[in-house]
C-alpha cells in the first residue's frame, strides 16, 4: 500500500515518500531534523501515474516518479507553527468535548423539571452556571435559587421561581453532579492549552516576556482568556480583524494550519485551490458541462467557511454578496464562494502586507446594478435590440 514503504534516499540527498495516515510524521520529523529535503507525496499523485507498480516494489516505484519530477510535495508547515496547530486543535477537541457536557446538562435539568432553558437565554450563562453549582451544592428551594436571577433579565421573578420548581430525583442530580464536574475539568485543560499557545506564540514573535497578555475585554463564550490579537497582530505584520466575518480565534485557526509564510502558493488561486474552496468545472468542448466534487478535511477551509456563515446578516459588501447569491443558488454555494472570496483578502493581506480596503454595502449595490445593466445590454446587443431608460 501507497506510504507504507521506507522508500529510497536519493543521491541528491532527497526522500520521497506518500502519505498514509499520520504513519509518516515521526521519519518526517526525523529525516528534516537531518538536514534532508523531504518530499511527502499525496497518494493520489502516485496513483494517478500510469505504469507499472506492485506493493512489494511499491518503494522504488515512488523513489522512480519523485527523479523524473512527477510527484509534487504536499505543504507542510515549519516546526513551531506545527507545535502551534497541536495546541489549537487539542483546544477545538476540548471546546467540543465541553459542548457535550453542556448538553448533558441541559438535558438533567430538563429531566429534573427545571426550565433554565426557558428562564435563561442558555446552559452556560453566569447565571445558569451558578443555579446549577448551587443545585448540585444542595440547595433545593427555588426561591434561594431565584436570587441569582441578573436583573436585566426579562423574565419576571414569579416566572423564574416557578421554572426552578423541580422533582429533586436522585439519579439525574446524580448525572448533573457527573456532567459538572466533566465540565469543570475540561475548563481547565481548555486554560492549560492557551497557556501553551501563548507561550508558542511569544517564541514565533521573539518575546521572551512571561507575563501572560491579559484580555482588556470581557471574555465571551468559548474565547481564549488572553490577547490573542496582539501577538497575531506582531505575529503578520497587519491586521486580520478588519475583514469582515474574521475573529481572533478565527485567524489564529488559519495561521495554526497554513503557517504566516503564504508565498508558498503562487498566487491567490493556488491558495484557494489548496483550501478546496476553488471551483473545478468539467469543461468539454469549450463548454462547461458540470463541477467536480472534491471534499477537503482542512481545518482552515472550515475556518473561512465559518467566518463566511457569519457574514449571512452583515450589513457590508461581502454580507451582500452572499445574500444575493443564496437567495439565486442556496446557501451552501454562497457559503464556499463567500469563504472563497475572504480567503483571496486573506493571502493579498499576507502577501502584501497591505490593510483591508473597506466597502460598504451600498458601493457593492452600485457596483453590482452596474454589472446587471451591461449583462442586459450585451444580451440584447446578441437578440438585435436596443434598451431605452424608462423614467418611471
Amino acid at each position: 500500500m501507497v506510504g507504507k514503504s521506507w522508500g529510497y534516499f536519493g543521491g541528491d540527498g532527497i526522500y520521497g515518500d506518500a502519505q498514509s495516515g499520520i504513519y509518516w510524521v515521526n521519519l518526517y520529523d526525523v529525516l528534516e531534523s537531518r538536514g534532508l529535503e523531504v518530499c511527502l507525496a499525496n497518494a493520489r499523485y502516485v496513483r494517478n501515474v500510469p505504469g507499472r507498480k506492485s506493493d512489494v516494489l511499491d518503494s522504488q516505484w515512488i523513489q522512480q516518479l519523485h527523479s523524473y519530477g512527477l510527484l509534487r510535495g504536499s505543504f507542510i508547515a515549519e516546526g513551531k507553527i506545527r507545535e502551534l496547530r497541536a495546541y489549537v486543535r487539542q483546544r477545538e477537541n476540548l471546546e467540543k468535548q465541553k459542548s457535550i457536557q453542556v448538553a448533558l446538562m441541559g438535558k438533567s435539568l430538563q429531566l429534573l423539571n427545571i426550565k433554565l432553558h426557558q428562564i435563561a437565554s442558555g446552559t452556560e450563562l453566569q447565571t445558569s452556571m451558578n443555579i446549577i453549582r448551587a443545585i448540585v451544592s444542595g440547595e433545593r428551594s427555588a426561591k434561594e435559587l431565584a436570587k441569582f436571577r441578573h436583573p436585566q433579565m426579562k423574565t419576571s421573578v414569579e416566572d423564574f421561581e416557578k421554572g426552578l420548581q423541580g422533582n429533586w430525583r436522585a439519579e439525574h442530580l446524580f448525572s448533573l453532579k457527573q456532567a459538572l464536574m466533566m465540565y469543570d475539568f475540561i475548563k481547565e485543560q481548555m486554560l492549560s492549552c492557551e497557556r501553551e499557545i501563548e507561550r508558542t506564540l511569544g517564541e514565533i514573535n521573539g518575546d521572551s516576556g512571561d507575563e501572560s497578555r491579559v484580555k482588556t475585554k470581557a471574555i465571551r463564550q468559548n474565547d481564549y482568556a488572553f490577547d490573542v490579537k496582539s501577538y497575531l497582530k506582531e505575529m503578520v505584520g497587519v491586521d486580520l480583524t478588519q475583514i469582515r466575518g474574521m475573529d481572533e480565534k478565527t485567524i489564529l485557526t488559519i495561521l495554526s494550519e497554513t503557517g504566516t509564510d503564504l508565498s508558498k502558493w503562487k498566487t491567490a488561486q493556488h491558495f484557494t485551490s489548496w483550501l478546496g474552496l476553488a471551483p473545478k468545472p468539467k469543461i468539454t468542448g469549450e463548454k462547461i458541462v458540470g463541477h467536480f466534487k472534491h471534499s477537503v478535511a482542512n481545518r482552515a477551509n472550515q475556518a473561512f467557511r465559518m467566518a463566511a456563515w457569519a457574514l449571512s446578516n452583515s450589513k457590508c459588501y461581502l454580507g451582500s454578496f452572499y445574500r444575493k447569491l443564496s437567495s439565486r443558488k442556496g446557501s451552501f454555494v454562497a457559503v464556499k464562494a463567500t469563504a472563497r472570496k475572504i480567503a483571496v483578502i486573506f493571502w493579498n493581506m499576507m502577501t502584501k502586507k497591505v490593510e483591508f480596503e473597506t466597502r460598504t454595502q451600498a458601493e457593492y449595490e452600485i457596483k453590482y446594478q452596474d454589472r446587471q445593466l451591461k449583462n442586459l445590454e450585451k444580451m440584447a446587443k446578441r437578440l438585435g435590440m436596443t434598451l431605452q431608460k424608462s423614467n418611471i
